[in-house]
Order: C-alpha cells, then structure tokens, then sequence
C-alpha cells in the first residue's frame, strides 16, 4: 500500500552496482559476489519468483538458513516489488502453515534443510514451491532485474514475525523507508567507513540479520554470510578482516570463552550486542579485553536498532543501551505521561524506522502507537546524559505484596556468581502475596550445594522479598531465535513438567521492605 505522496528512491542496489561494480558484495564461505554480480544473480532469481507468481500471487516466503539464495531471493522480492516473509526454519510444520496463511504467501523458497518441514506446512496445495537451488542456479533466462525500478518507501517490503515471547507471533509489516531510514541511521551513529566488512551470523529471518543485507547494499559494504553461528567460524571471519559484528549475548559468551584472553584484531571496530539485554559482566569482560562492544536495544517493530551504545562510552556507561539513533525519538512514561530522567517507566519510541503495523491491524495504525508513539511494553529510564537503560519486560514484571521485582535484576545477581552459567527469574502465584520469584539455574558443580549457595549470593545483594523462593537446576533455558529469553515456555516448564525441585525455601519469603529504587 503506497503512502500519499510517498518518496521513490533508485533502487540502492543498482546504484551500488553502477558506482562501486567490482566491489565485494558478498560472501559465502569460499564464494565471493561483487556488487555488478549480485545484481545480476539477483536479476535471475527475479525471472524465477515471478513465473511462480503468475500461477500462485501473494507474498513470497523464505525458508532456509543463511544462504546467498537468500539474499538474492530477498533483492528480487524487492525488484518485483513483492513482499517477502522470512520464515524460522526453527518452527514446526504447523506453525509455518499458520504463518503461510496469515501472511498470504503464494510462493514459498525453500532450502534442502527445510524442505521436509516446507512440504508439511503446503500439504494443501495451495503454496508454489521453489527449491533454493533453483534460487541459487540462475536458470532462468532474465539475467538482469528490471530496468529503472525506483523503490515506493512507503510501500510494504516485508512481512517479520516478532518473536512471540508472550504468545503467538505477529507479522510486523516493515516499509522500504523503514529499512532505508535504519540504515541510514546506524550509518551515522556507527559511521560509514567505504572498507567496512559487516559479518553476518544472526539469522537472516530476524530483523537483527536480516537488517545487514539492507545496510551493505544501501552502504556499498561488504556482508560476509555465515550459514549458522559457530564461534570458531566467526571469529576466523574477524581475524580475516571483518570489521563489525552482529551478535547476541549467548553467541558472543561462547566466542569470549574460545577465544580466551588471545587479543583480537584492531581491524574490528564494532561488536554490536542485542537480541536480549546484554548482562554487565558480559560488557565488562569486553572491556576488559579491550573489545569494541557496542549493547544495543531494539525491537522488529523498529526495523533493528533504537538505541545503541557507542564503544567509546562503554566504559562510563556499561549498563545502558546508549543513546537512540539520528531520526529517532524516546521517552519513558507512567500512566501519569512523561517521567523524569532516572525514573523507571515504559519505553515509547518514533521516528522513520516505525514499522507500518501488524498483519490483521486492518493496515492501520498498530494497536500500541498512540499519537506515533510506539509502547514497547519494556521498563526502562534514562539517564540526565539522554542514554537509555533497560530494565525488564512489563508483561515481566512481579509484583509481590504490592513490590515490584524484576527478573532481570534477579538474573544479574545469579549470573554473578562463578557456578552459574545463565540464570532466568519468572513470578509464579501466591496465596499470600500474589506472585513470588522463582529461579532456573544452569549450575557448574555439585548439585547439592546449589540451592544453599544461590539464597546466600542473593542474600548479599538483594533486598529479601527479591530472593527466589526456590531455584530449579536446568539442562538449558528456552529462547528465541533472536537470544530472548522465553518466559512464557519457563513457566510452562514450572507447572507442566514438574522439574526437580531443589530444598524449596520452607519460611516462604519475608515482608517486602526494600522497594526497588527509582533511578
């Protein structure tokens, strides 16, 4: 749906393809693409989709891991003028024939690894089928994409499915002016350098990797695409000269820890850490190790980043998010409006990089933008500096005898402790005080001892109604493709699988008297 009197842009990628032909674009393992030959493997992955069109219209799916097939499905889906839905490959079978219909996706890519799973979700007929080799094998006889093609920024470019942290996932529909305007933006908070090699190792079916693809081509930058995170993989691609990286705090833990205290190179200017809140012992073990790290806060319904912290205020603002980026506005409010800086509310955004609703918000207005200010549903505050701090989900939030607690303090103070390796804090009901924290751990050491060691670590540094009543040892914790973590499956797991208790707190948890400060 085009906007009135919207702007129409060359399409970047021509121009990228017209002033830097030879330049590297992309690459895969031991394959390169200059920008000249990425159009054109573009170009024929256009003939491909659009003779599939014919037969089936609708939005054209993408099911696969990260593969250059990807990306030239993703360039001729904007040739064609054609919204694309990136699909996680890490669903079930039914949850992707939800999304096929929700999004009315008339042809689906579908790579080897997900084929079996594709086939289950189009058992009814209703969706054509390309196979990613067809994608990647240019056969068709259109060797270059359309001529001239300018792009509507106000048109819908894509179709993303949040994360559905909190139920089933919604189809954020994202404009051209929303990736436009992000790339823009992240490339005058980062800066442009014309040598810069972003690697690509998040999912391309996330707005955080999928974000990439749109910075270097909009940039003229070099993506390096990994099929699948591994840490040692990655950080070769660093030591080959990548120069930012996109990654969340789970995958950089494991690079940290491979990489032990071996420097890296000075050619890598930015670590940009997002997906979940960052922990600070996390950002602290980068600095120590004098690693640009970058925490950043942003959402799909923000077209990748709101806030990022600048590696040269890292270290006098090691908790916060940064500042938001050019062209975007925040501010934190209370049911009464607008708070003071370090005060606690939710943080509300707008700007250019807003997204343009969910699928079934009949096209309009999303349901948490009021007067185009988006409500995130995150408690945050900012500081007398304008640097943003997150604090936890609202839908997160525990109120126990009229306290509020939140579980990302809870899991701060757990992760401190040297036998914790993750931690997540969830409220369960209560009788007497409505809700109380609980805990599951993931413990290093004997088992026995847990539960005593974990109540005196927080005992030393929480307030006694913050203490979990009891701690649960586990295996590994649920989180989304994007490193969130998945309260709603923990809770499933409390009540449902009936996990292993361990030595439940048997007082039950003292009277709230140490309200969480108002920063």
């Amino acid at each position: 749906m085009s906007t009135e009197n919207a702007v129409a842009l060359p399409h970047w990628l021509d121009i990228a393809a017209h002033t830097h032909p030879d330049k590297r674009a992309l690459d895969f393992g031991a394959k390169r693409w200059s920008f000249s030959e990425l159009r054109y493997a573009s170009g024929a992955a256009v003939g491909v989709l659009a003779r599939a069109l014919t037969d089936r219209p609708g939005r054209i799916g993408i099911l696969s891991t990260n593969r250059p097939g990807f990306v030239f499905a993703v360039h001729a889906a904007t040739y064609l003028d054609v919204p694309f839905v990136p699909l996680n490959w890490r669903q079930t079978s039914d949850e992707i024939a939800w999304q096929i219909r929700d999004a009315d996706i008339g042809v689906l890519v579908a790579d080897e690894a997900g084929a079996e799973l594709a086939a289950g979700a189009t058992a009814d007929g209703s969706v054509a089928m390309i196979s990613m080799r067809e994608i990647e094998g240019g056969t068709s006889p259109v060797k270059r994409p359309p001529a001239g093609r300018r792009i509507d920024l106000g048109r819908e470019a894509a179709v993303i499915y949040t994360s559905g942290t909190s139920g089933r996932p919604r189809g954020a529909r994202i404009t051209y002016g929303n990736l436009w305007f992000s790339a823009v933006a992240s490339a005058l908070h980062l800066g442009a350098h014309a040598d810069d090699v972003w690697l690509a190792a998040l999912p391309l079916f996330h707005i955080g990797g999928l974000s990439i693809l749109f910075r270097g081509a909009i940039g003229a930058t070099t993506t390096v695409l990994h099929e699948q995170f591994e840490p040692a993989t990655a950080l070769a691609a660093i030591d080959d000269g990548a120069t930012i990286v996109s990654v969340v705090p789970t995958m950089l833990g494991r690079m940290l820890e491979l990489r032990r205290d071996t420097l890296w190179p000075e050619n890598l200017r930015c670590v940009l850490v997002g997906g979940s809140a960052a922990p600070t012992e996390l950002i602290e073990e980068c600095l120590r190790r004098r690693i640009p790290v970058a925490p950043t806060y942003g959402l799909t319904e923000s077209s990748s980043q709101v806030a990022t912290l600048l590696p040269a205020d890292a270290h006098r603002k090691p908790r916060s998010s940064g500042v938001p980026l050019p062209l975007t506005e925040v501010r934190i409010t209370d049911a009464n409006g607008v708070v003071a800086s370090g005060a606690f509310g939710e943080i509300e955004f707008r700007g250019p990089t807003l997204f343009a609703g969910y699928l079934g918000d009949g096209y309009g207005p999303a349901g948490r933008t009021v007067d185009g200010w988006f409500q995130s549903g995150d408690i945050g505050y900012l500081d007398e500096d304008g640097f943003l701090f997150l604090v936890d989900r609202r839908d997160d939030l525990i109120v126990s005898g009229g306290e509020n607690i939140y579980p990302a303090e809870i899991e701060q103070v757990l992760r401190g402790h040297p036998r914790v390796i993750d931690a997540a804090a969830i409220g369960v009901p209560d009788e007497r005080w409505g809700s109380r924290p609980v805990a599951a751990v993931i413990w290093h050491g004997d088992s026995g001892t847990a539960s005593e060691a974990l109540r005196r670590h927080c005992a030393e540094r929480l307030a006694s109604y913050k203490i979990p009543d009891r701690f649960v040892l586990v295996a590994d914790l649920p989180r989304s493709a994007s490193g969130k973590l998945r309260r709603r499956a923990l809770r499933e797991k409390f009540f449902i699988d009936e996990p292993d208790l361990i030595d439940p707190n048997p007082s039950g948890p003292s009277r709230p008297e140490d309200p969480l400060p108002q920063q």
